[in-house]
């Protein structure tokens, strides 16, 4: 058995998107309603109802006994018009954190996971010139109106993951597959980071501000040359367009690996295809389970000098017959890597609920606790109980 520092967090991570509902104001509510976008026609219009259920939220936090919530604002709420805000979406969401604090979760507030107003997107989303500088004023407004309330905060949520859904496999809005446009989205996000980043200091001194970065591994199916250039080329890319941004922590956001083929018909995926092992264990997404690369992961941002926060990881399993052991092993890792020197100062499950997960829908459950979309009723999994013991004992086998 290993025991965490003391001031290690314990946690879990949402979105405003995936579980809020009543949003009209952003590209997601528009996508959702073209035909065959996401799965079974699903669309985001309730999910967990989570915008008139708050108190009832921060209550299962409390049940769970963590330390940390990782949560995001919508955009779109906020500023549902170019330059007009909406102070009682702020006020809602300030008295959101005033509760986590009072039920004593250190909250980690991110501002842009995934959707963008409706306004915005017309003007071309990420693309659009004025993206950078319409971020940095949506920071320095939540700066001004919650930055008492928050001390941790993340600009985007995975930007590789964005840049490639949207723009090169046609999965997220806005929907298209022209790797033209990759090297403009990128660049307009890494100035957008960078703006937001300094506008939150300029108005919150003690703030701690960072990103949300997906990585994944990339194991080479052989050692043939190409098999390995692959591999190389999409650690390299995916992994780490982002990393050399300023930032007071680094995020990581961990869920798999892949296994990499050379495949000359994949261009805009790099010419990499990904699969997973044979026989290995896998989520009901497909997704192998690989404990492992976490703690190398862990290692290998080490060197950057960064503290480090697990801002998500965890499972589609529905039937919750390997979230238990899966919460076990990646927070063994964690561990190890504690023991090995590695400043890792937090670990947010993803997910707090069961949710809409984007281009899947609600088939995928990656909750700790399980929601009944009909009725909206949430109920602890086994595995959240187990989790709650983990933190509660602070030790993992």
């Amino acid at each position: 058995m290993t025991r965490f520092p003391d001031r290690f967090l314990f946690g879990c991570a949402t979105s405003a998107t995936q579980i809020e509902g009543g949003c009209r104001a952003i590209d997601w509510w528009q996508f959702a309603r073209e035909r065959g976008r996401i799965a079974h026609g699903d669309v985001p219009d309730v999910a967990c109802d989570h915008w008139n259920r708050v108190a009832e939220d921060t209550e299962l936090l409390v049940r769970l006994g963590v330390g940390a919530h990782r949560l995001s604002i919508e955009w779109g709420r906020i500023e549902p018009e170019v330059e007009r805000f909406d102070d009682d979406a702020l006020e809602h969401y300030r008295a959101e954190l005033v509760g986590l604090a009072n039920a004593g979760i250190e909250p980690m507030l991110t501002l842009h996971h995934f959707s963008l107003p409706s306004w915005l997107a017309a003007r071309g989303g990420v693309l659009a010139p004025e993206f950078p500088e319409r971020l940095a004023a949506f920071a320095r407004r939540a700066a001004r109106t919650l930055g008492e309330h928050v001390k941790h905060w993340v600009t985007i949520n995975e930007p590789n993951v964005l840049v490639a859904q949207g723009y090169l496999l046609k999965l997220w809005p806005p929907g298209v597959s022209d790797p033209r446009l990759v090297p403009r989205a990128v660049w307009n996000l890494r100035r957008a980071h960078v703006a937001a980043y300094r506008a939150i200091h300029e108005l919150v001194p003690n703030a701690e501000v960072g990103l949300a970065h997906h990585m994944r591994i990339a194991t080479p199916a052989s050692n043939a040359l190409l098999d390995r250039a692959a591999a190389r080329a999409l650690d390299l890319t995916f992994n780490a367009l982002f990393l050399d941004l300023p930032q007071d922590f680094i995020g990581l956001n961990y869920y798999s690996r892949d296994i990499v083929s050379f495949d000359a018909s994949r261009a805009n995926e790099l010419f990499a295809e990904r699969s997973v092992p044979a026989f290995a264990p896998v989520s009901d997404l497909g997704w192998e389970l690989y404990a492992e690369g976490l703690g190398v992961l862990l290692r290998r941002l080490e060197k950057r000098g960064k503290p480090l926060w697990i801002t998500e990881n965890g499972i589609a399993d529905a039937a919750d017959t390997r979230r238990a052991s899966f919460i076990r092993a990646h927070l063994a890792e964690v561990a190890r890597a504690i023991g090995d020197g590695v400043d890792v100062r937090g670990y947010l499950h993803w997910s707090l609920l069961d949710n809409f997960e984007w281009a899947e829908g609600y088939a995928p459950r990656f909750g700790l606790y399980a929601v009944d979309y009909a009725t909206q009723t949430r109920s602890l999994r086994p595995s959240g109980e187990v989790y709650a013991q983990i933190i509660e004992s602070r030790r993992v086998e």
